[in-house]
């Protein structure tokens, strides 16, 4: 394992993040712009551009480093994990300020740049402790099942989000 964090991910990550997140006004909305970003105004849509940036930037990173990677199927295990659970994480630490009563009023705007950073920063040092291990085929498949779960109601709740529980209140 390069002990050297490979920066490039965090800035091509925010990068790719902010494209998703302005995709609907790029593509003038539509099926796709809302099944790749925010068709809906939600902490889900979010939660679902970190998934896509997260998984983009792996992709890319997979390809620069394919002869390097010991098991493309634990690369990949791995990352599906770290796909389908930091966006919670990171919501959840988003979060911390509201559970605590305080308003971040004026600055909700900077501190929600400065966590999106920080969430892509979490899931890429997950990656490095988790790149290699090998997992058993039981926990394999339960990743598999958590992450088309992730991708199955990313897309789904594009277009509806059920019970107004992520919907982000204005």
């Amino acid at each position: 394992m390069n002990s050297k964090f490979p920066w490039w991910k965090l800035v091509v990550g925010y990068v790719f993040f902010a494209f998703f997140h302005q995709i609907h006004d790029i593509l003038g909305g539509g099926i796709l712009a809302a099944i790749l970003g925010e068709g809906i105004e939600s902490i889900y849509a979010h939660m679902k551009m970190y998934f896509y940036a997260y998984l983009l930037v792996n992709a890319i990173d997979h390809f620069l480093r394919r002869a390097q990677i010991k098991s493309a199927s634990s690369f990949w295990t791995t990352r599906m994990l770290v796909a389908s659970s930091f966006p919670w994480m990171s919501i959840a630490i988003w979060f911390v300020p509201v559970a605590l009563g305080f308003d971040l009023g004026g600055y909700e705007f900077a501190y929600s740049l400065t966590l999106t950073v920080l969430g892509l920063y979490f899931a890429f040092r997950l990656d490095e402790g988790l790149e290699n291990v090998e997992f058993r085929p039981a926990l394999k498949s339960l990743i598999w099942v958590a992450f088309a779960a992730a991708w199955i109601t990313y897309i789904g709740f594009s277009f509806h989000v059920p019970d107004n529980f992520f919907i982000a209140v204005k």
